[in-house]
This record gives C-alpha cells, sequence and structure tokens, in this order.
C-alpha cells in the first residue's frame, strides 16, 4: 500500500510539471513565432506604406517645382517695355517679383553670362548650375550645394526680350530649400519613426538630416558604408538603383536599428526623394504587445498547471480516502466473517456437547436401568473393544474398579 502510494505522488508530480514544461515552451515558443510574423508583417505593411507615400510626396514635389516655373513664366509675361527701360526700372520690377512669390532672387542672364538681380549684376554664373548658353527648357538645379543655406534654382529659356543692347537668354529664380519644401511637409522629428528627405544623386541630403539623424554624415552614400544589409539587399545594387534613378528600396540595420529606405526619382531633376521607416520602433511598440500577451498567457498556463495540479491532489486524496474506506469495509467484512465463523463453530460446538449431554443422559438412564436387575454394569464398545464398568459388585473383589477402562476381548 505504502508503495502504492509513493507511485502515485511520483506519477502525479510528473504529469503536473510534464504539463507546466508543455504549456510554458508552447506559450515562448508561440510567442517567438508571433513575433517573427510580426516582424515580416511590419516588412511588408512598411514597403507598401512607403511606396505610397514616396510616390505621393515626390508629386507634391513635383507640383512645387511647376508652380515655381509657371511662376516664372507668369513674372516674365508681367514684364513691360517700360520695366526694360533702364537698370532702375528692371531691378523694381524684379523687387516686386521677389515680393509677390516670395523668392531670395529673381534675375535675368544675358547671352555674355552677366546676371542681373535687384540688387545689381553678378559675375558668378559659373557657379550656377545651369548653362546659360545652351538651355532649352526648364532646368533644376541647386546653389550652394556644400553648405547649409542651399537654394532651388530654376532657370527657363527666354526670347526677345533685350536690355540696353544686351541680349537676356536666361530667367532664373533663387528659393531657400526649406521654403520650397515646407509644402511639401518634409520636416521629420528625430524621434519619429518615419522620415523624409530629398538626396541628389550622389547623395547630398538637400532637407533633412541623413538618416533620420541616426548618421552623423550629411552624405547619403557615404553613411550606407556602415550599414548591415539584410539578406537580398547589397550596398552595390543600391548605389547602382539610386544612382540610375530607377525606383527602389532596401532593408538594413544600422546602429542596431532596424530601417527600410524607400527611394523614387523626381522628375525633372537629378534629386531622388526617400521616405525611411524605422522597422524597429514599430516592432518594439507591437513587441510590447506580444510580450504582454506571452506574460498573460504564462500565468494562464501557471493557473491551469495549478488547477490540474489540485485537480490531481484531490484525485489522489479522494482515492486515498476511497482506498482507506475500502480497507476498513474489508477489514469489517473479514472481522465479522471471523466472527460468523467463531460463532458457528461455538454454536456446532455447544450443538455437539448438547448432544454428547443427551447421550450421556441417556447412557445414564439406561445404565440406571439396568442396574436394578444386575450386580454389575459394564458398557462396552465393540468397534473398539474398549470396556468400562459403571457399576460393580462390591463382593467380587477381581472386578475391575468402576470407571476404568479395559480391553473386553482380553477380560471377558
Amino acid at each position: 500500500m505504502e508503495k502504492t502510494k509513493k507511485i502515485t505522488i511520483v506519477f502525479v508530480t510528473v504529469c503536473s510539471i510534464l504539463i507546466a514544461v508543455l504549456l510554458i515552451v508552447g506559450t515562448v515558443w508561440m510567442g517567438s513565432s508571433s513575433r517573427k510574423d510580426t516582424d515580416r508583417a511590419v516588412r511588408t505593411v512598411s514597403l507598401l506604406y512607403l511606396d505610397e507615400l514616396a510616390g505621393r510626396r515626390e508629386q507634391v514635389v513635383w507640383n512645387n517645382l511647376q508652380s515655381n516655373i509657371q511662376t516664372i513664366g507668369v513674372a516674365i509675361d508681367l514684364l513691360t517695355e517700360e520695366d526694360l527701360s533702364d537698370k532702375a526700372h528692371l531691378e523694381a520690377y524684379q523687387s516686386r517679383m521677389k515680393s509677390l512669390y516670395e523668392l531670395d532672387k529673381f534675375a535675368f542672364v544675358d547671352t555674355d553670362g552677366l546676371i542681373y538681380t535687384s540688387r545689381g549684376t553678378q559675375t558668378n554664373i559659373d557657379e550656377y548650375g545651369f548653362d546659360y548658353r545652351t538651355i532649352s527648357e526648364p532646368e533644376i538645379s541647386v546653389f550652394n550645394l556644400e553648405n547649409a543655406e542651399k537654394k532651388v534654382v530654376i532657370a527657363v529659356p527666354v526670347n526677345d526680350i533685350t536690355f540696353e543692347g544686351k541680349t537676356l537668354s536666361v530667367c532664373f529664380m533663387e528659393i531657400d530649400m526649406k521654403v520650397m519644401l515646407a509644402g511639401a511637409s518634409m520636416d521629420s522629428g528625430s524621434e519619429g519613426a518615419t522620415f523624409c528627405n530629398i538626396y541628389t544623386k550622389d547623395g547630398i541630403a538637400l532637407s533633412n538630416t541623413v538618416l533620420g539623424g541616426l548618421s552623423a554624415d550629411d552624405n547619403l552614400l557615404t553613411a550606407m558604408k556602415n550599414a548591415e544589409f539584410e539578406n537580398g539587399y547589397s550596398y552595390d545594387s543600391f548605389i547602382e538603383s539610386f544612382r540610375s534613378g530607377s525606383d527602389g528600396h532596401v532593408s538594413f540595420t544600422y546602429k542596431d536599428i532596424r530601417e527600410t529606405l524607400s527611394f523614387v526619382p523626381v522628375k525633372g531633376t537629378d534629386w531622388r526623394l526617400t521616405y525611411l521607416i524605422r522597422e524597429s520602433v514599430i516592432s518594439d511598440q507591437i513587441g510590447y504587445i506580444s510580450k504582454d500577451i506571452v506574460r498573460r498567457s504564462i500565468i494562464q498556463s501557471l493557473i491551469t498547471v495549478a488547477a490540474v495540479f489540485a485537480m490531481f491532489t484531490i484525485v489522489f486524496i479522494q482515492t486515498r480516502k476511497n482506498a482507506k474506506l475500502n480497507l476498513e469495509r474489508q477489514t469489517a467484512e473479514a472481522e465479522a466473517r471471523g466472527k460468523q465463523a467463531e460463532l458457528e463453530t461455538r454454536i456446532a460446538l455447544q450443538n455437539e456437547l448438547l448432544e454428547q449431554e443427551r447421550r450421556r443422559k441417556e447412557q445414564d438412564s439406561m445404565i440406571t436401568a439396568m442396574a436394578s436387575d444386575y450386580r454389575s454394569v459394564y458398557h462396552v464398545d465393540l468397534d473398539t473393544d474398549d470396556a468400562v464398568c459403571y457399576r460393580s459388585d462390591h463382593e467380587d473383589h477381581d472386578q475391575t474398579a468402576e470407571g476404568v477402562h479395559f480391553s473386553f476381548t482380553e477380560r471377558f
């Protein structure tokens, strides 16, 4: 019984531990699988989100540029003969255009490369990105590309405009990069999860900081050399797509932060509009939810194990009680059977004694009856050859005394 009890306890304990391990391991495995599925889902949604945003934002930038090109056309249409009459009138006209359209500069270039501004003439035409001699359609470039105060330069060719004997071949405007991109909502906070930026094809940032401020470099292509690219992506393939003006995206880890960068070319320029999303931020936010789910699942598993253990304990205790009751019942039945057997034995013995007493009385009665007619009375058992004297003749001294057994055949 004690051995069975120990075996039962061991069985219940092992089963409880096994159930606990299975539940907890299963919960952790489910959590890990859920995290991987979440990362894949984040990647898929991020790509859709980035491609959509990049395409829309590129269209906004292009529309802003087109609007400014149209502005130049409107401004040229407002030019009158009086405005071209002398330098003072021309500069006054240019000042009005600057104020009206909120420009940093509104200028003309003649066929000799001399620049006419509202504040006088300039001779630094070589610092601009357009060629005043060959320009045939609107061109967009960046002035002060290597400096913080970058200017967007939109230049368009003009015809049949002369000033003081000079032919004006180009009209261009300068707009602060931040002002030009303000309508496109390019600014991004450093604590955000998505970042928009514009780069030249050589990777020079035109708006925000590189990679959302993670990199101290001012060139995207240089910064990406320090990135760890995920499977299916490489630095060389990224450089090739970026410089060629193709749409594309790339996933990488930079300073232990998983990111995906989507890029599209801005029409009419050598710019690349990019959208960066920090997948780690989104995954971590979702991860907090997953961890809470896993934690609650583990707690639920432990409660389940405790309930199962309690159930096993109750079953075990009930089994012990049943076994004890069964043992008591069997003991009681055995005692009852023993008492019954003892009672039956006593009854049988009593009956035997009563029978012997009855026979003895019959014998005594018979002997007493016979003793009245005979001097000596014997009782003989012929089967056993045993004889005993019940009444002796007191005058016969050779006779066996009363009550003494003897061999009947030898004596008689």
